[in-house]
């Protein structure tokens, strides 16, 4: 080979050397920013399933298709209790009486991971507090009682003993309990959810 030729040759190598780098620095936006587009299309589709009781009953907590099967009444008391009434009826979710703050999540998740799920027993674990029922049902205390009070002939939600529980009555994942009518005569009064 002449000397000429062998300069043409390595100016060429020199060139496609050059260039390679150059290529490789123009694909690594491109290739980060599909990654980001796939994890964010991931989390947006992971966050809209997390609010379903499928995911509750598959991903977290295996030990809780007790719960999701009274949601959907397959269970063996064919959905006693408010929880499976509210999704028929409502469209509610296990979130919307649930609600999923970190130090619930950490606790159930220990009790997962140490295989503790004696604790997630339906009616007693999972307490609902007052402020969750009436954010649906009447704001206030007072004004659930305005809500039924042509319930005769008595409002249980019109108590001479103060304010009781939401839950001292309506169980979400069990059935309900007339805590007025075990003293009281309610003249037949049922609660919904009740099988």
């Amino acid at each position: 080979m002449t000397e000429e030729m062998k300069e043409t040759a390595q100016a060429e190598n020199a060139k496609a050397e050059s260039a390679a780098p150059k290529v490789a620095k123009k694909r690594w936006p491109i290739v980060v920013g599909v990654v980001v587009a796939v994890l964010v299309v991931a989390g947006i589709g992971g966050f809209a399933w997390h609010n379903t009781p499928g995911f509750c009953g598959t991903v977290c907590h295996n030990s809780m298709s007790e719960h999701v099967d009274n949601y959907y009444s397959t269970d063996a008391s064919n959905g006693a209790g408010l929880a499976s009434w509210h999704g028929d009826n409502e469209g509610t979710t296990c979130l919307d009486c649930h609600k999923a703050d970190i130090n619930t999540q950490v606790a159930e998740l220990g009790s997962q991971l140490s295989g503790d799920t004696g604790n997630l027993g339906l009616s007693d674990r999972y307490y609902v507090d007052n402020d969750t029922c009436l954010s649906c049902h009447g704001d206030s205390y007072e004004a659930l009682a305005e809500q039924t009070a042509d319930l005769d002939p008595y409002n249980p939600h019109d108590s001479p003993h103060g304010q009781l529980n939401c839950n001292e009555c309506h169980k979400g994942h069990s059935q309900q309990v007339d805590t007025c009518g075990q003293c009281h005569p309610n003249g037949g009064q049922t609660m919904r959810g009740t099988n």
